[in-house]
């Protein structure tokens, strides 16, 4: 039973691996040949998210401590990578406004908690939580002026509108795990909880990005809204308008 449940694990994580290759592939298929600032940004994502898995399965397998130094750099250029996508797309507002505030203050509070409280000594989960409180936080301004400020329907279908569902639900999936990770690190029921839910949502989030770059880009979008004619509603409730029978 125990080699059975290793053997799952050792799939799932392998499974997880790989699927981070996927958005890439999607990519290819759909979306090579534009050259919009928005896809590029995931782009990017992507490539460091493939050299970063690819980094850290080789140093864990040689038991390098040089793989801590790796994973606090992620959190630094993921939370850069997103705040940058979020700018990029987000409407003229006061929350565009302080993203790079924002972006700036977390970095400087980062660097601050790994120097003098955390000192390197293992995962920080404070630093990791701040992460999901402000990308979260960003993902749900997003999507109220968004969607406040636009009545086109087409906009749920949009790439930039998919990435932004993407990111809030792997981060609404990996807040508590990630603000109990050190303080239970000890735990060894806890640790095997955490890697299956850690693995499994990012694959989820791997499939979200993946369908992300089958979907039409917001310019796309706003073009074809332009070409299409305008119906008015004057028009069906005018008394002249005669409607065959």
């Amino acid at each position: 039973m125990k080699e059975n449940i290793t053997a799952i694990l050792k799939y799932l994580l392998y499974t997880g691996i790989f699927s981070t290759t996927l958005p890439l592939v999607f990519y290819l298929l759909f979306k090579k040949n534009s050259k919009e600032k928005s896809l590029r940004v995931i782009l990017f994502y992507i490539l460091y998210c493939i050299f970063n898995e690819a980094l850290s399965f080789y140093l864990q397998s040689i038991h390098s401590e040089t793989f801590l130094i790796l994973l606090y750099s992620f959190t630094i250029l993921e939370f850069s990578f997103f705040s940058l996508f979020i700018f990029v797309i987000i409407p003229d507002s006061v929350v565009k406004q302080i993203i790079p505030y924002l972006w700036l203050s977390f970095i400087i509070f980062y660097f601050i908690d790994l120097v003098f409280v955390n000192k390197g000594r293992g995962f920080d989960s404070i630093a990791m939580g701040i992460e999901c409180i402000l990308v979260l936080s960003m993902c749900i301004s997003y999507l109220f002026l968004i969607l406040r400020k636009s009545n086109n329907l087409f906009i749920y279908s949009t790439f930039e509108f998919w990435v932004v569902i993407t990111f809030l639900i792997y981060f609404s999936g990996t807040f508590f795990l990630y603000i109990l990770a050190e303080s239970m690190r000890d735990n060894l029921a806890f640790r095997k909880q955490y890697f299956i839910i850690n693995i499994s949502f990012n694959l989820l989030k791997n499939l979200l990005l993946s369908i992300a770059m089958t979907m039409k880009l917001s310019n796309t979008v706003k073009q074809q809204k332009n070409t299409l004619p305008d119906l008015d509603d004057d028009f069906f409730i005018s008394e002249n308008v005669n409607f065959p029978n």
